[in-house]
Protein backbone atom coordinates (compact mmCIF):
# COMPACT_ATOMS: atom_id res chain seq x y z
CA UNK A 1 0.00 0.00 0.00
CA UNK A 2 1.17 3.54 -1.10
CA UNK A 3 -1.12 5.70 1.06
CA UNK A 4 -2.85 6.19 3.67
CA UNK A 5 -6.17 6.33 2.53
CA UNK A 6 -5.79 2.72 1.38
CA UNK A 7 -5.44 1.56 4.77
CA UNK A 8 -8.70 2.39 6.07
CA UNK A 9 -8.67 5.29 8.07
CA UNK A 10 -11.29 8.06 9.42
CA UNK A 11 -11.34 11.54 7.70
CA UNK A 12 -10.32 13.42 10.60
CA UNK A 13 -7.06 10.78 11.14
CA UNK A 14 -6.00 11.49 8.08
CA UNK A 15 -6.58 14.78 8.23
CA UNK A 16 -4.19 14.54 11.69
CA UNK A 17 -1.37 12.73 9.53
CA UNK A 18 -1.41 15.58 6.75
CA UNK A 19 -0.97 18.23 9.51
CA UNK A 20 1.86 16.52 10.82
CA UNK A 21 3.41 16.26 7.31
CA UNK A 22 3.29 12.17 7.22
CA UNK A 23 3.01 11.25 3.57
CA UNK A 24 3.27 7.71 2.95
CA UNK A 25 2.50 4.51 5.49
CA UNK A 26 6.26 2.62 6.31
CA UNK A 27 5.90 -1.09 5.53
CA UNK A 28 5.15 -2.16 9.19
CA UNK A 29 2.51 0.57 9.17
CA UNK A 30 1.20 -0.94 5.56
CA UNK A 31 1.10 -4.69 6.85
CA UNK A 32 0.06 -3.36 10.58
CA UNK A 33 -2.90 -0.89 10.49
CA UNK A 34 -5.45 -2.97 7.90
CA UNK A 35 -5.32 -6.31 10.32
CA UNK A 36 -5.81 -4.48 13.31
CA UNK A 37 -8.53 -1.99 12.07
CA UNK A 38 -10.37 -5.28 9.93
CA UNK A 39 -8.90 -8.68 11.47
CA UNK A 40 -9.47 -10.35 14.76
CA UNK A 41 -6.19 -11.67 15.33
CA UNK A 42 -3.82 -11.01 17.88
CA UNK A 43 -0.32 -9.44 16.34
CA UNK A 44 3.35 -10.06 16.98
CA UNK A 45 5.21 -7.41 15.33
CA UNK A 46 8.97 -7.86 14.18
CA UNK A 47 10.29 -4.14 13.54
CA UNK A 48 13.99 -1.74 14.69
CA UNK A 49 13.90 1.82 16.11
CA UNK A 50 12.83 4.22 13.80
CA UNK A 51 10.54 2.23 11.28
CA UNK A 52 7.14 3.93 12.54
CA UNK A 53 5.87 1.45 15.10
CA UNK A 54 4.23 3.76 17.26
CA UNK A 55 1.82 5.32 14.46
CA UNK A 56 1.24 1.58 13.47
CA UNK A 57 -0.68 0.54 16.75
CA UNK A 58 -1.15 3.99 17.92
CA UNK A 59 -3.13 4.93 14.22
CA UNK A 60 -5.56 1.86 15.04
CA UNK A 61 -5.71 3.23 19.17
CA UNK A 62 -7.39 6.50 17.93
CA UNK A 63 -9.44 4.88 15.56
CA UNK A 64 -11.41 2.42 18.01
CA UNK A 65 -11.58 4.97 20.94
CA UNK A 66 -14.83 6.13 21.37
CA UNK A 67 -15.54 9.28 23.01
CA UNK A 68 -17.36 9.35 26.71
CA UNK A 69 -16.42 5.91 26.99
CA UNK A 70 -15.67 6.36 30.95
CA UNK A 71 -13.34 3.34 31.26
CA UNK A 72 -9.56 2.95 29.58
CA UNK A 73 -10.06 1.40 26.50
CA UNK A 74 -6.06 0.36 26.02
CA UNK A 75 -3.28 -0.08 27.65
CA UNK A 76 0.00 0.11 26.00
CA UNK A 77 3.51 -1.06 27.88
CA UNK A 78 6.85 0.66 27.24
CA UNK A 79 10.09 -0.04 29.11
CA UNK A 80 11.30 2.66 30.16
CA UNK A 81 9.14 6.31 31.42
CA UNK A 82 10.75 8.33 27.89
CA UNK A 83 9.88 5.86 25.78
CA UNK A 84 6.28 6.20 27.59
CA UNK A 85 5.89 10.28 27.28
CA UNK A 86 7.35 9.81 24.01
CA UNK A 87 4.48 7.17 22.71
CA UNK A 88 2.25 9.27 24.45
CA UNK A 89 2.56 12.67 22.98
CA UNK A 90 3.12 11.13 19.41
CA UNK A 91 -1.06 9.26 20.16
CA UNK A 92 -2.05 12.92 21.63
CA UNK A 93 -0.57 14.43 17.99
CA UNK A 94 -2.44 12.21 15.97
CA UNK A 95 -5.85 12.18 17.45
CA UNK A 96 -6.99 15.32 15.97
CA UNK A 97 -10.41 16.74 16.80
CA UNK A 98 -11.09 13.27 18.81
CA UNK A 99 -12.14 13.95 22.06
CA UNK A 100 -10.03 11.21 23.50
CA UNK A 101 -7.56 11.54 26.67
CA UNK A 102 -4.06 9.75 26.78
CA UNK A 103 -2.37 9.54 29.92
CA UNK A 104 1.57 8.66 30.51
CA UNK A 105 1.99 6.71 33.44
CA UNK A 106 5.41 6.02 34.58
CA UNK A 107 7.60 5.80 38.00
CA UNK A 108 9.37 9.67 39.17
CA UNK A 109 6.36 11.40 38.58
CA UNK A 110 4.27 12.14 41.58
CA UNK A 111 1.30 9.89 41.65
CA UNK A 112 -0.90 11.93 43.16
CA UNK A 113 -1.18 13.61 39.94
CA UNK A 114 -1.89 10.15 37.64
CA UNK A 115 -4.48 9.26 40.50
CA UNK A 116 -5.90 12.56 39.49
CA UNK A 117 -6.16 11.94 36.09
CA UNK A 118 -7.18 8.05 36.19
CA UNK A 119 -10.57 9.22 38.40
CA UNK A 120 -11.31 12.15 35.86
CA UNK A 121 -11.43 9.27 32.97
CA UNK A 122 -8.69 8.35 30.33
CA UNK A 123 -9.30 6.31 27.53
CA UNK A 124 -5.50 5.71 26.64
CA UNK A 125 -3.09 4.71 29.30
CA UNK A 126 0.77 4.28 28.60
CA UNK A 127 3.01 3.18 31.44
CA UNK A 128 6.23 1.63 32.69
CA UNK A 129 4.92 -1.86 33.91
CA UNK A 130 6.05 -1.12 37.30
CA UNK A 131 4.08 1.91 37.59
CA UNK A 132 1.03 0.19 35.77
CA UNK A 133 1.55 -2.78 38.94
CA UNK A 134 1.12 -0.17 41.16
CA UNK A 135 -2.02 1.50 40.29
CA UNK A 136 -3.22 -2.16 39.44
CA UNK A 137 -2.83 -3.01 43.45
CA UNK A 138 -4.35 0.52 44.62
CA UNK A 139 -7.20 -0.48 42.60
CA UNK A 140 -7.32 3.52 40.66
CA UNK A 141 -6.85 1.28 37.17
CA UNK A 142 -8.92 -0.96 35.55
CA UNK A 143 -7.98 -2.68 32.58
CA UNK A 144 -11.10 -4.99 32.50
CA UNK A 145 -12.61 -3.42 29.41
CA UNK A 146 -9.69 -3.09 27.52
CA UNK A 147 -10.12 -2.57 23.47
CA UNK A 148 -6.35 -3.38 22.99
CA UNK A 149 -3.39 -4.41 25.01
CA UNK A 150 0.17 -3.52 23.51
CA UNK A 151 3.24 -4.18 24.18
CA UNK A 152 5.79 -1.98 22.37
CA UNK A 153 9.74 -3.32 22.70
CA UNK A 154 8.71 -6.45 24.29
CA UNK A 155 12.26 -7.58 24.36
CA UNK A 156 13.71 -4.66 26.08
CA UNK A 157 11.14 -5.55 28.67
CA UNK A 158 12.56 -9.09 29.27
CA UNK A 159 15.69 -7.70 29.03
CA UNK A 160 15.29 -5.08 31.98
CA UNK A 161 13.70 -7.90 34.23
CA UNK A 162 9.64 -7.43 33.89
CA UNK A 163 8.68 -10.32 32.46
CA UNK A 164 6.68 -11.12 35.41
CA UNK A 165 5.17 -7.66 35.32
CA UNK A 166 4.41 -8.01 32.07
CA UNK A 167 2.77 -11.58 33.28
CA UNK A 168 0.53 -10.24 36.03
CA UNK A 169 -0.87 -7.28 34.01
CA UNK A 170 -1.70 -9.41 30.89
CA UNK A 171 -3.50 -11.74 33.49
CA UNK A 172 -5.08 -8.94 35.17
CA UNK A 173 -6.92 -7.99 31.69
CA UNK A 174 -10.27 -8.94 29.83
CA UNK A 175 -9.70 -12.22 27.84
CA UNK A 176 -11.42 -10.46 24.76
CA UNK A 177 -9.01 -7.63 24.07
CA UNK A 178 -7.00 -7.65 20.97
CA UNK A 179 -2.70 -7.80 21.89
CA UNK A 180 -0.28 -6.48 19.62
CA UNK A 181 3.31 -7.01 20.48
CA UNK A 182 5.89 -4.77 19.21
CA UNK A 183 9.95 -6.52 19.17
CA UNK A 184 13.29 -5.74 17.69
CA UNK A 185 13.87 -9.27 17.69
CA UNK A 186 11.48 -12.32 18.49
CA UNK A 187 13.11 -14.06 21.60
CA UNK A 188 12.06 -16.91 23.49
CA UNK A 189 10.87 -15.04 26.14
CA UNK A 190 8.83 -12.74 24.06
CA UNK A 191 7.15 -16.20 21.80
CA UNK A 192 6.74 -17.35 25.27
CA UNK A 193 4.54 -14.91 26.41
CA UNK A 194 2.79 -14.65 22.97
CA UNK A 195 1.72 -18.34 23.35
CA UNK A 196 0.62 -17.59 26.81
CA UNK A 197 -1.60 -15.00 26.77
CA UNK A 198 -2.46 -14.21 23.12
CA UNK A 199 -5.11 -16.20 21.02
CA UNK A 200 -4.61 -16.91 17.01
CA UNK A 201 -1.87 -13.76 16.16
CA UNK A 202 -0.17 -13.18 12.61
CA UNK A 203 3.81 -12.59 12.48
CA UNK A 204 4.13 -9.62 10.56
CA UNK A 205 8.27 -8.68 10.05
CA UNK A 206 9.77 -5.99 8.28
CA UNK A 207 13.48 -6.39 7.98
CA UNK A 208 15.72 -3.76 6.22
CA UNK A 209 16.88 -3.73 2.95
CA UNK A 210 20.88 -4.04 2.28
CA UNK A 211 19.80 -1.05 -0.32
CA UNK A 212 18.39 1.05 2.65
CA UNK A 213 21.27 0.97 5.02
CA UNK A 214 22.11 4.61 5.98
CA UNK A 215 25.12 6.17 4.41
CA UNK A 216 25.81 8.18 7.11
CA UNK A 217 28.94 9.25 8.65
CA UNK A 218 28.92 9.94 12.57
CA UNK A 219 31.01 12.77 14.40
CA UNK A 220 31.01 14.49 17.50
CA UNK A 221 31.83 18.10 18.52
CA UNK A 222 33.52 18.74 22.13
CA UNK A 223 33.42 22.11 23.70
CA UNK A 224 32.42 23.85 26.84
CA UNK A 225 28.69 24.27 26.99
CA UNK A 226 29.06 27.80 27.00
CA UNK A 227 30.25 27.45 23.53
CA UNK A 228 27.85 25.05 22.39
CA UNK A 229 25.32 27.68 20.18
CA UNK A 230 28.71 29.18 18.66
CA UNK A 231 29.51 25.39 17.64
CA UNK A 232 26.20 25.03 16.31
CA UNK A 233 26.19 27.81 13.95
CA UNK A 234 30.11 26.69 13.00
CA UNK A 235 28.53 23.66 11.85
CA UNK A 236 26.11 24.52 9.99
CA UNK A 237 28.55 27.48 8.26
CA UNK A 238 31.18 24.77 7.18
CA UNK A 239 29.18 23.26 4.51
CA UNK A 240 27.40 25.66 1.64
CA UNK A 241 24.13 23.48 1.34
CA UNK A 242 23.21 22.83 5.02
CA UNK A 243 20.19 21.23 5.26
CA UNK A 244 18.96 19.43 8.40
CA UNK A 245 17.43 18.89 11.52
CA UNK A 246 18.60 20.17 14.69
CA UNK A 247 17.63 18.29 17.59
CA UNK A 248 16.74 19.73 21.15
CA UNK A 249 15.58 18.46 24.75
CA UNK A 250 12.34 20.55 25.14
CA UNK A 251 9.72 23.37 23.47
CA UNK A 252 11.13 26.10 24.82
CA UNK A 253 15.02 25.08 23.95
CA UNK A 254 13.60 24.55 20.52
CA UNK A 255 12.08 28.59 20.33
CA UNK A 256 15.64 29.90 21.74
CA UNK A 257 17.78 27.65 19.34
CA UNK A 258 15.32 28.70 16.92
CA UNK A 259 15.28 32.45 17.53
CA UNK A 260 19.36 32.94 17.83
CA UNK A 261 19.59 31.22 14.75
CA UNK A 262 16.85 33.70 12.74
CA UNK A 263 18.63 36.85 14.87
CA UNK A 264 21.96 35.53 13.12
CA UNK A 265 20.56 35.11 9.73
CA UNK A 266 20.04 31.53 9.10
CA UNK A 267 17.02 30.34 7.84
CA UNK A 268 15.43 28.40 10.84
CA UNK A 269 12.43 27.56 12.10
CA UNK A 270 10.90 25.59 15.49
CA UNK A 271 8.81 22.37 15.49
CA UNK A 272 7.08 21.42 18.13
CA UNK A 273 4.23 19.96 19.89
CA UNK A 274 2.84 23.48 20.66
CA UNK A 275 2.29 24.37 17.64
CA UNK A 276 -1.29 24.05 16.37
CA UNK A 277 -1.85 22.27 13.13
CA UNK A 278 -1.50 25.15 10.56
CA UNK A 279 1.53 26.19 11.98
CA UNK A 280 2.62 23.21 11.72
CA UNK A 281 1.85 22.46 7.96
CA UNK A 282 3.17 26.33 7.20
CA UNK A 283 6.53 25.24 8.71
CA UNK A 284 6.77 21.97 7.06
CA UNK A 285 6.10 23.10 3.87
CA UNK A 286 8.64 25.92 3.76
CA UNK A 287 11.18 23.44 4.80
CA UNK A 288 10.36 20.80 1.93
CA UNK A 289 10.65 24.12 -0.08
CA UNK A 290 13.85 25.01 0.99
CA UNK A 291 12.46 28.34 2.12
CA UNK A 292 13.80 27.19 5.66
CA UNK A 293 17.10 24.91 5.63
CA UNK A 294 16.87 24.52 9.56
CA UNK A 295 14.30 22.84 11.60
CA UNK A 296 15.07 23.06 15.23
CA UNK A 297 13.19 19.79 16.31
CA UNK A 298 11.95 18.04 19.75
CA UNK A 299 11.56 13.94 19.15
CA UNK A 300 8.00 13.82 19.00
CA UNK A 301 7.84 16.47 17.02
CA UNK A 302 9.85 15.53 14.51
CA UNK A 303 8.11 11.83 13.91
CA UNK A 304 6.57 11.82 10.17
CA UNK A 305 8.82 14.11 8.64
CA UNK A 306 9.97 12.54 6.30
CA UNK A 307 12.69 14.14 3.89
CA UNK A 308 15.05 12.30 1.93
CA UNK A 309 17.72 14.90 1.10
CA UNK A 310 18.97 15.86 4.66
CA UNK A 311 22.62 16.32 5.03
CA UNK A 312 22.95 16.73 8.05
CA UNK A 313 21.02 16.07 11.49
CA UNK A 314 22.46 17.51 14.75
CA UNK A 315 22.50 16.46 18.29
CA UNK A 316 22.23 19.91 19.95
CA UNK A 317 21.42 18.14 22.98
CA UNK A 318 21.82 14.21 23.68
CA UNK A 319 18.85 12.30 23.43
CA UNK A 320 18.24 10.53 26.72
CA UNK A 321 18.64 6.41 24.81
CA UNK A 322 20.62 4.98 22.03
CA UNK A 323 17.04 4.44 20.73
CA UNK A 324 15.88 7.50 19.99
CA UNK A 325 19.79 8.42 18.85
CA UNK A 326 19.12 5.98 16.14
CA UNK A 327 15.98 7.52 15.30
CA UNK A 328 17.11 10.73 15.20
CA UNK A 329 20.19 9.93 12.78
CA UNK A 330 18.70 7.70 10.73
CA UNK A 331 17.06 10.40 8.99
CA UNK A 332 19.98 11.71 7.08
CA UNK A 333 22.14 9.10 4.29
CA UNK A 334 18.63 7.52 2.94
CA UNK A 335 18.10 6.65 -0.82
CA UNK A 336 21.37 6.18 -1.76
CA UNK A 337 22.71 9.81 -0.14
CA UNK A 338 25.18 10.56 2.37
CA UNK A 339 24.56 12.04 5.25
CA UNK A 340 26.64 13.28 8.37
CA UNK A 341 24.84 13.04 11.99
CA UNK A 342 26.69 15.58 14.71
CA UNK A 343 26.47 15.38 18.63
CA UNK A 344 27.71 18.66 20.43
CA UNK A 345 28.47 17.11 23.80
CA UNK A 346 30.09 18.88 27.05
CA UNK A 347 32.93 17.21 29.08
CA UNK A 348 30.60 15.94 31.30
CA UNK A 349 28.66 13.81 28.61
CA UNK A 350 31.67 12.04 27.26
CA UNK A 351 30.68 9.21 28.95
CA UNK A 352 26.80 8.77 28.15
CA UNK A 353 27.65 9.37 24.39
CA UNK A 354 30.17 6.46 24.78
CA UNK A 355 27.22 4.58 26.04
CA UNK A 356 24.92 5.60 23.44
CA UNK A 357 27.64 4.88 20.47
CA UNK A 358 28.56 0.97 22.24
CA UNK A 359 24.85 0.35 22.84
CA UNK A 360 23.42 1.41 19.28
CA UNK A 361 26.50 -0.12 17.42
CA UNK A 362 27.33 3.18 16.10
CA UNK A 363 31.23 3.95 15.64
CA UNK A 364 30.86 7.84 16.29
CA UNK A 365 34.69 9.31 15.75
CA UNK A 366 35.87 12.70 17.18
CA UNK A 367 36.50 15.53 15.08
CA UNK A 368 37.54 19.17 16.02
CA UNK A 369 35.47 21.94 14.92
CA UNK A 370 35.82 23.07 11.75
CA UNK A 371 38.21 25.98 12.18
CA UNK A 372 37.13 29.97 11.36
CA UNK A 373 39.24 29.82 7.98
CA UNK A 374 37.39 27.04 6.26
CA UNK A 375 34.32 28.73 7.42
CA UNK A 376 35.20 31.97 5.86
CA UNK A 377 36.69 29.98 2.80
CA UNK A 378 32.85 28.05 1.97
CA UNK A 379 31.17 31.18 2.91
CA UNK A 380 33.39 33.02 0.29
CA UNK A 381 33.07 30.01 -2.08
CA UNK A 382 29.09 30.23 -1.84
CA UNK A 383 29.23 33.96 -2.35
CA UNK A 384 31.74 33.83 -5.24
CA UNK A 385 29.18 30.87 -6.59
CA UNK A 386 25.79 33.25 -6.67
CA UNK A 387 27.23 36.22 -7.95
CA UNK A 388 28.63 33.65 -11.12
CA UNK A 389 24.87 32.72 -11.18
CA UNK A 390 23.55 36.36 -11.36
CA UNK A 391 25.90 37.29 -14.12
CA UNK A 392 25.59 34.38 -16.13
CA UNK A 393 21.92 35.22 -15.99
CA UNK A 394 22.15 38.71 -16.41
CA UNK A 395 20.45 39.63 -13.90
CA UNK A 396 22.67 42.90 -12.81
CA UNK A 397 22.07 45.37 -15.83
CA UNK A 398 19.80 47.33 -13.70
CA UNK A 399 22.77 48.58 -11.53
CA UNK A 400 25.52 48.86 -14.20
CA UNK A 401 24.72 52.72 -14.41
CA UNK A 402 25.35 52.98 -10.59
CA UNK A 403 28.28 50.62 -11.01
CA UNK A 404 30.52 53.27 -13.61
CA UNK A 405 29.90 55.68 -11.34
CA UNK A 406 31.29 54.31 -8.62
CA UNK A 407 34.15 53.33 -10.02
CA UNK A 408 34.61 56.35 -12.37
CA UNK A 409 37.61 57.43 -9.59
CA UNK A 410 37.98 54.69 -7.75
CA UNK A 411 39.71 51.27 -8.26
CA UNK A 412 37.37 48.04 -8.42
CA UNK A 413 38.97 46.11 -6.00
CA UNK A 414 38.03 48.62 -3.58
CA UNK A 415 34.37 48.91 -4.70
CA UNK A 416 34.04 45.53 -5.16
CA UNK A 417 35.49 45.27 -1.37
CA UNK A 418 33.19 48.06 0.09
CA UNK A 419 29.98 45.76 -1.67
CA UNK A 420 31.05 43.13 -0.12
CA UNK A 421 31.38 44.54 3.32
CA UNK A 422 27.84 46.30 3.52
CA UNK A 423 26.28 42.82 2.20
CA UNK A 424 28.13 40.29 4.44
CA UNK A 425 29.63 42.81 7.26
CA UNK A 426 32.04 40.60 9.59
CA UNK A 427 30.99 37.14 7.99
CA UNK A 428 33.40 37.03 5.73
CA UNK A 429 36.76 38.27 7.89
CA UNK A 430 38.11 36.16 11.33
CA UNK A 431 37.92 39.02 13.42
CA UNK A 432 34.10 38.51 13.73
CA UNK A 433 33.91 34.51 14.89
CA UNK A 434 34.58 34.47 18.65
CA UNK A 435 37.02 31.63 19.30
CA UNK A 436 36.40 28.05 20.95
CA UNK A 437 38.37 26.86 23.11
CA UNK A 438 39.16 22.98 22.44
CA UNK A 439 38.28 21.38 25.85
CA UNK A 440 39.72 17.25 24.68
CA UNK A 441 43.60 16.16 24.87
CA UNK A 442 45.64 19.65 24.66
CA UNK A 443 42.92 21.51 24.94
CA UNK A 444 42.83 24.60 27.11
CA UNK A 445 39.57 23.21 29.03
CA UNK A 446 41.11 19.79 29.91
CA UNK A 447 44.74 18.58 31.09
CA UNK A 448 46.64 15.93 29.85
CA UNK A 449 47.82 13.06 32.08
CA UNK A 450 49.71 10.32 32.41
CA UNK A 451 50.00 7.37 34.99
CA UNK A 452 52.62 4.93 35.66
CA UNK A 453 49.79 1.91 35.96
CA UNK A 454 48.97 -0.11 33.14
CA UNK A 455 47.85 -3.53 31.92
CA UNK A 456 50.93 -5.34 33.48
CA UNK A 457 50.02 -4.05 36.85
CA UNK A 458 45.94 -5.69 36.14
CA UNK A 459 43.90 -2.38 35.45
CA UNK A 460 41.46 -1.90 32.38
CA UNK A 461 39.91 1.56 31.63
CA UNK A 462 36.81 0.65 34.11
CA UNK A 463 38.75 -0.10 37.00
CA UNK A 464 41.50 2.76 36.14
CA UNK A 465 38.64 5.43 35.83
CA UNK A 466 37.31 3.59 38.99
CA UNK A 467 40.41 3.77 41.11
CA UNK A 468 41.43 7.48 40.56
CA UNK A 469 37.96 8.78 41.10
CA UNK A 470 37.70 6.83 44.75
CA UNK A 471 41.25 8.09 44.93
CA UNK A 472 41.12 12.08 44.32
CA UNK A 473 37.52 11.99 45.42
CA UNK A 474 35.96 13.39 42.06
CA UNK A 475 33.67 11.85 39.61
CA UNK A 476 34.22 9.42 37.28
CA UNK A 477 32.71 10.90 33.71
CA UNK A 478 35.93 13.51 35.09
CA UNK A 479 38.24 11.22 33.44
CA UNK A 480 38.14 11.42 30.31
CA UNK A 481 40.36 9.79 26.70
CA UNK A 482 41.87 7.22 29.08
CA UNK A 483 43.71 4.85 27.09
CA UNK A 484 45.73 1.72 28.93
CA UNK A 485 49.14 0.99 27.70
CA UNK A 486 51.60 -2.08 28.96
CA UNK A 487 53.00 0.44 32.02
CA UNK A 488 51.13 3.15 32.40
CA UNK A 489 48.13 5.00 30.98
CA UNK A 490 47.22 7.98 29.72
CA UNK A 491 43.68 10.31 30.18
CA UNK A 492 42.50 13.66 30.86
CA UNK A 493 41.12 15.71 33.73
CA UNK A 494 39.53 18.85 33.27
CA UNK A 495 42.53 21.49 33.59
CA UNK A 496 41.20 22.65 37.61
CA UNK A 497 41.27 19.50 38.59
CA UNK A 498 44.31 18.18 37.42
CA UNK A 499 46.33 19.56 40.51
CA UNK A 500 44.42 18.43 43.32
CA UNK A 501 44.25 15.02 41.66
CA UNK A 502 48.12 14.47 41.35
CA UNK A 503 48.38 16.00 45.18
CA UNK A 504 45.65 13.28 46.37
CA UNK A 505 46.88 10.21 44.15
CA UNK A 506 50.66 10.78 44.83
CA UNK A 507 49.87 11.06 49.00
CA UNK A 508 49.10 7.42 48.89
CA UNK A 509 51.78 5.16 50.01
CA UNK A 510 52.92 2.71 46.97
CA UNK A 511 50.46 4.67 45.20
CA UNK A 512 51.48 5.43 41.08
CA UNK A 513 53.19 8.31 39.82
CA UNK A 514 50.17 10.65 38.34
CA UNK A 515 51.71 13.68 36.55
CA UNK A 516 50.63 15.68 33.28
CA UNK A 517 52.06 14.42 30.67
CA UNK A 518 54.45 16.87 29.38
CA UNK A 519 56.42 15.93 32.36
CA UNK A 520 57.68 12.27 31.42
CA UNK A 521 60.50 12.12 34.01
CA UNK A 522 59.79 10.56 37.57
CA UNK A 523 61.05 13.31 40.26
CA UNK A 524 63.76 12.68 42.99
CA UNK A 525 62.22 10.01 46.09
CA UNK A 526 59.35 8.15 43.68
CA UNK A 527 59.39 5.52 41.81
CA UNK A 528 57.07 4.02 39.66
CA UNK A 529 55.03 0.85 40.67
CA UNK A 530 56.22 -2.25 40.34
CA UNK A 531 54.50 -4.95 38.05
CA UNK A 532 51.78 -6.94 39.45
CA UNK A 533 50.94 -3.44 41.89
CA UNK A 534 47.63 -3.45 42.82
CA UNK A 535 45.56 -0.87 45.10
CA UNK A 536 46.45 -2.39 48.38
CA UNK A 537 43.14 -2.10 50.05
CA UNK A 538 44.28 0.15 52.53
CA UNK A 539 42.31 3.15 53.17
CA UNK A 540 44.37 6.07 51.46
CA UNK A 541 45.29 8.34 54.64
CA UNK A 542 42.73 10.89 52.44
CA UNK A 543 40.09 8.79 51.80
CA UNK A 544 37.91 6.15 54.21
CA UNK A 545 37.50 3.35 51.18
CA UNK A 546 38.78 1.36 48.95
CA UNK A 547 38.76 1.58 45.37
CA UNK A 548 36.47 -0.39 43.48
CA UNK A 549 37.53 -4.25 42.56
CA UNK A 550 37.74 -5.40 39.20
CA UNK A 551 34.66 -6.96 38.05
Amino acid sequence: MTSFQELGLSGSTLDALTAKGFTAPTPIQALTIPRLLSGQRDIVGQAQTGTGKTAAFGLPVIEAAQEGAHHVQSLILAPTRELAIQVAEEIDSLKGNKRIRVLPVYGGQAIHMQLKALKRGVDVVVGTPGRIMDHLERGSLRIDELTYFILDEADEMCNMGFVDDVRAILASANKDRRTLMFSATMAREVMGIAKEFMGDFDVLTVKPEVSDAPLTRHVFHEMADSDRFEALCRVIDARQDFYGLVFVRTKADADHVAARLGQRGYPAEPIHGDLNQAQREKILHGFRDRKSTILVATDVAARGIDVPDLTHVVNFALPQDPQTFVHRTGRTGRAGKEGVAITLIAPSEFRKLMYISKSSGIDIAKEPLPRIEDVIHTKKRKVAAELEAILEADGHSAYLAMAGELLRDRPAEAVVAALLRNAFGEELVESGYRRIDPVGPGGQGRADMICALGRSHGMNPKRFVDFIASAAHIKQWAIQHVRVQGDRTTFTLPAAEADRVMERVNSHESAPLVSRDESRRKPPGRSFPKKGWKPSGKPPRTQRHKPKPVR
